[in-house]
This record gives C-alpha cells, sequence and structure tokens, in this order.
C-alpha cells in the first residue's frame, strides 16, 4: 500500500487479534507508529484495536502502555476507547483500574456498563457486579442480552440461585428479550454449581433450543464439584458430538471417575482418548519477572532455581499442615498410593510458579501467576494458605477466571471453578 490510513491498520491489527495472534497485532500496532506512511493513523480507531489486542494477550502492561499512549498523544477518546481501556483492565485482572476508568467515562453506554458488571463477574466480585447491574437499570438504559449474560455469570459464581432465577425470568416477563442458549447456559452453570440437577435436568429438557457447549460443559463442572456419575456421562456424551477433539471433557470426565474410585472406567477414558489420538494439554503456569516470562510445568525441575523452589514448598507445606490442612487427593486421577498421590498434587505447575514468584519478588510485592488450564480445588486452598503463610496477594489467572488471595481470604473464586 502506498498510504496506510486508520482503516486498513485497524482491519489488520484487529485480524490477528481475532484469530489468536494478539502479541502479533500489538507489534503491528508498533509498527504503525513508526511508519512513515501511516500519518493519521493513530487515533481512536487503531487505539481500540490495539487494546483489544491487549485485552486478548491479557497483557496489562501493554494495555497501560497504550492508555498513557492515548493520554500522551491526546488521542480523542470516545466511547468505543473508554469502554475498551475499561474491559482491557478488568480482563486484566486490574479491577480498581476499570473502576477509575468507568468512574471518569463522560458518557457510559450499555457497552460500558456491561464490561464493568461482567468485569467484576469474571474477577470474583459478584456483589459488585450486581451493585453495577442495579446502578445499570436505574441508569434508564435498555439492558441487551450482553449485559444479562453477565449478571446471571455473577449470581451462578455468588450461589445466588433465586436472584439468578428471577433475573433470567425477568429478561423475557420485563424486557421482552427472547432467552438465548448463553442465558440457559448461566442458569445450568448456576443450578449445577448449587447442586439441583433435578431442576437443571428439566431446564434442559424444555430448552426451545438446542444446548449449546457451553452448557454442556456447565453441567459437567457441576458434576465434578458434586460427583454426579449420571449427569456427567450425559453431558460429556454430548460434548462428545459436538467438539470430538476437546481432550477437557475426556480429563474431566476421567476426574469425576477418579473421585469416586472408579479407575476401570478413567482407565476406559485412556484408551479411548489413545485410540482416537487425542491427548491432554500439559498443564502449564508461568510468571513474569523482571520482563522475563517463567514457565513451569507439573513437576517440572528444569528451572535453575529448582532447589530453592522446592526447599521453600517443603517449608510451607510443614506450617500449612500445623494449620490443619490435609491434601485434597481426589484431583489426581492414578490409582497410587495416598503418599504419591499427595507428592504428585504437592508438584503442580501453579505451585512451583508461586513459589518461584516468592523467591524472585521483593517481599510484600504482589505475585501474578497465569496457567493454561483451570487450577484444581487442592491447588486453591494451598494457595490460600499461603498467601496467609507468606503474607503475600496471590492472584492467579487460569483458563477461566481470575483467583486473589490475601492473608488466607479467598478474595476472588468460589467453590466450583476449579478442575484437575
Amino acid at each position: 500500500m502506498p498510504r496506510r490510513d486508520h482503516f486498513s491498520w485497524s482491519a489488520i491489527v484487529s485480524a490477528h487479534a481475532r484469530h489468536g495472534q494478539p502479541r502479533a497485532a500489538l507489534a503491528l500496532y508498533r509498527q504503525m507508529l513508526w511508519d512513515p506512511r501511516s500519518a493519521g493513523a493513530d487515533n481512536q480507531f487503531t487505539a481500540s484495536s490495539a487494546l483489544a489486542a491487549a485485552t486478548a494477550a491479557r497483557c496489562a502492561r501493554a494495555g497501560r502502555e497504550l492508555h498513557c499512549h492515548v493520554v500522551r498523544k491526546g488521542i480523542d477518546v470516545d466511547a468505543v476507547v473508554w469502554s475498551a481501556l475499561a474491559d482491557m483492565y478488568a480482563k486484566c485482572g486490574r479491577v480498581d483500574d476499570a473502576r477509575s476508568v468507568f468512574d471518569r467515562m463522560p458518557v457510559r453506554d450499555v457497552v460500558s456498563w456491561t464490561a464493568m458488571v461482567e468485569s467484576f463477574a469474571q474477577n470474583g466480585q459478584p456483589e459488585e457486579a450486581l451493585h453495577y447491574f442495579d446502578m445499570f437499570l436505574m441508569s434508564g438504559i435498555r439492558p441487551d442480552h450482553v449485559m444479562f449474560v453477565g449478571v446471571l455469570s455473577a449470581c451462578a459464581h455468588a450461589g445466588l440461585v433465586d436472584k439468578g432465577l428471577g433475573i433470567f425470568h425477568l429478561i423475557k416477563d420485563v424486557y421482552k428479550i427472547e432467552h438465548t442458549a448463553d442465558h440457559y447456559a448461566c442458569v445450568i452453570d448456576l443450578l449445577s454449581r448449587s447442586g439441583q440437577f433435578e431442576r437443571a435436568e428439566e431446564m434442559i429438557n424444555n430448552m426451545p433450543m438446542k444446548p449449546n457447549k457451553f452448557l454442556w460443559a456447565s453441567l459437567l463442572g457441576g458434576c465434578r464439584i458434586h460427583k454426579n456419575v449420571r449427569l456427567a456421562r450425559w453431558a460429556a456424551e454430548a460434548l462428545f458430538e459436538i467438539e470430538p477433539e476437546n481432550p477437557a471433557t475426556y480429563v474431566t470426565l476421567a476426574n469425576i471417575y477418579a473421585s469416586v474410585g472408579l479407575f476401570d472406567e478413567v482407565e476406559n477414558v485412556r484408551r479411548t482418548m489413545e485410540s482416537k489420538g487425542i491427548t491432554k494439554l500439559p498443564a502449564s503456569s508461568w510468571i513474569e519477572v523482571g520482563r522475563r516470562v517463567h514457565v513451569f510445568l507439573v513437576g517440572d525441575k528444569s528451572h535453575p532455581q529448582t532447589e530453592e523452589i522446592c526447599t521453600l514448598l517443603k517449608k510451607l507445606y510443614v506450617k500449612m499442615r500445623e494449620e490443619g490442612y490435609v491434601a485434597d487427593t481426589g484431583f489426581v486421577l492414578h490409582d497410587v498410593e495416598d503418599e504419591q498421590k499427595e507428592h504428585d498434587i504437592g508438584y503442580h505447575s501453579e505451585r512451583l510458579a508461586v513459589a518461584f514468584g516468592i523467591i524472585a519478588t521483593p517481599e510484600g510485592a504482589p505475585i501474578k501467576v497465569f496457567k493454561n488450564l483451570r487450577i484444581c480445588g487442592d491447588c486453591h486452598t494451598t494457595i490460600k494458605l499461603i498467601s496467609q503463610i507468606m503474607q503475600r496477594e496471590i492472584i492467579v489467572r487460569d483458563s477461566y477466571r481470575f483467583h486473589h488471595f490475601k492473608s488466607g481470604v479467598v478474595l476472588v473464586g468460589t467453590i466450583g471453578d476449579f478442575a484437575a
């Protein structure tokens, strides 16, 4: 192109972000800033595309740099940019920054309100999510179906069954919005988390549309919590039809079998995966220290500070047992001795990353760890206790949401958000 305007740059940046290459999208945006053919392209349109890329990459540092760039360059900040900023901070786990951006918005539309409701819901502050939803309703702006997904999700994480069902009926009865498959998925999540499987099963059977993969995954997750083998098989069979190559379904089903001692069924699941060439995605966790990313696998001994990491974990486990901690070995799939199960679960990737964070960062500094899969329940309990023992704020962003721990208190993350 002899000249590249904001339309062409926004298109190419957005395309990379949407197709799983957010860091490449950010690199392209930086290239635009130095490209002599791109005079005038640095505006609110390209900025919002770059912010979407930072959001997809869960890169708070890049997002903050973009925010500073927008302010420094005096770029016109319209409603889209404001909402993109709030969404970026929220999805990077910086809820206070998201709230600060929202408070400074000159005009708020349904997109910006939805960003805040979803922010608090995803970051495990359902009470705040519902508070902002109530304020949104008082603003007089008409809600859309996306807003209701956010608030129903908040009810699910808070275990507010009656509140969630009330809002579900409100959607159609008051606002005349047709229920979507995502609305049903949220309600099934709400019911299955709370163990109300009869109501969940009845709702699925009476839905006016075909259940989607999110609904079946929600039901399967609830079955994992409450060890409901019958409905787990039902949900898994439906997911096998929709996503036959997705290893998460097989692994979750195997977890449920293992939790009730059905190790023959666990082996059957393994054999099925092997016959279909399906492999479990290795669990990995990573932490950024000094602009360098340190990656850990379960039982990983490749890190140069492995000895220090393992020594610290052993000391922490001694203190945890003094506090009454007992490892939940139900998250171990293998039919081995309890001592071996406790050893296996004791070196999950997120624990190694947290221990390294304690060693490598200044005393009292918060620790932020990312994980490619969902955190298991025993790791959730362990990291909560570590935050108390070490007096550190620890944030774990798994594949599903943020979990915040401070002084032995779970600020974010509720029962039901875990998987092995």
